[in-house]
């Protein structure tokens, strides 16, 4: 089959030798139909974060068409027949750019483990989180269903309270994500964005932000310990340490308040550990270790996130900035190069013929 491999940082081939997997005997078989962007893609491909080996096939905010299943397969609830389209939610699952990819599923109600050690500090599982897609649901805006997920999870994990002033920090896809579902679900007394991006900060009050600052009238015009939670959407920042846009939410945290981390990166990062102190600050996350939030739930979670796209809490049809066509390599590598260079919310790859 063929597949996008990353041979190394900013270095990948389009290769057409890749063995066709196997289909398990307790899963699935998938041909892929949409597989959309995601900034730890982008991580991976610019080398902020990086596999156990390489190379590897970038891609995990996956939809897929089942073409074959395992005679071990216990199916959802409704069952599971070839043609029936899944998505998945796996800890650092990557794999996607490919015509095929299999798959072990846990679907809601279940509750196996197949549990390892993954050299990267926790305990993963070989098996993922899954859920069966609706006819309803478009094929460009079901790869969405991915990343609303790992926002749940976190908002799950660390929610705010009911009345919180409520601070988002970078308006990305999963601070739009997260945004929208704090504001809709959660009931904040307030809740306000931060994004360098003049455009990325329009089209987040437009879903979910009463205010969206660009990061110097944030500074100038808001005053420190405003805010009780701040849900972090940012990628891997670099800067001097005045206006780190971290310290900068931190400072603006009341005492107690509590910092939520979503986005991960193996680069050091700059916290502030005098305003934790000074301030009783709770840094916290969802973690990835299975041994504290064990696959199974997330395979309720994924149900409850396809839920947001498909009642409209979550916009798919906002995200969504452009489709790009897998047979274009050369315009995918393009994608890939400049994605932190623009205001594009989720560009798909359509492996659609």
């Amino acid at each position: 089959m063929k597949a996008i491999q990353l041979l190394a940082p900013r270095k990948t081939v389009l290769s057409e030798e890749v063995p066709l997997p196997e289909t398990p005997v307790d899963g699935v078989l998938l041909k892929t139909r949409c597989v959309s962007i995601c900034s730890t893609d982008i991580s991976m491909f610019e080398g902020h974060l990086f596999p156990s080996e390489y190379p590897v096939i970038l891609g995990h905010e996956y939809l897929g068409e089942v073409v074959d299943i395992g005679p071990d397969l216990v199916p959802p609830e409704g069952g599971l027949e070839v043609g029936d389209r899944v998505v998945y939610w796996g800890q650092t699952d990557f794999g996607g750019f490919a015509e095929y990819r299999s798959l072990r599923p846990i679907f809601s109600g279940q509750d196996p483990e197949d549990v390892f050690w993954a050299d990267r500090n926790f305990h993963d599982d070989r098996r993922a989180a899954a859920v069966k897609v609706p006819d309803a649901l478009d094929d460009t805006h079901a790869s969405f269903i991915e990343p609303a997920t790992g926002a749940l999870r976190s908002i799950l994990t660390h929610p705010p309270k009911i009345g919180d002033k409520v601070l988002v920090l970078g308006s990305g896809p999963i601070g739009i994500i997260a945004g929208s579902i704090i504001k809709r679900l959660l009931a904040p007394n307030s809740i306000v964005s931060v994004d360098a991006s003049p455009e990325r900060n329009a089209f987040a009050e437009e879903q979910f932000s009463q205010r969206a600052y660009l990061p110097d009238a944030f500074i100038e015009e808001v005053e420190e310990s405003t805010f009780d939670y701040v849900f972090d959407a940012l990628p891997t920042v670099k800067g001097d340490e005045e206006t780190d846009p971290r310290r900068m939410a931190m400072r603006r945290l009341k005492p107690r308040g509590r910092y939520v981390l979503y986005g991960a990166s193996q680069e050091m990062q700059k916290f502030d550990t005098w305003l934790m102190l000074a301030k009783g600050i709770t840094v916290s996350s969802a973690p990835f270790d299975v041994t504290s939030f064990p696959m199974h739930k997330s395979a309720n979670v994924i149900v409850a996130a396809m839920q947001m796209l498909t009642s409209g809490i979550v916009d798919g049809s906002a995200l969504l900035s452009r489709v790009h066509r897998f047979d274009d390599y050369d315009g995918l590598v393009e994608v890939l190069e400049e994605y932190r260079g623009t205001a594009d919310m989720k560009t798909v790859v359509d492996f659609r013929n």
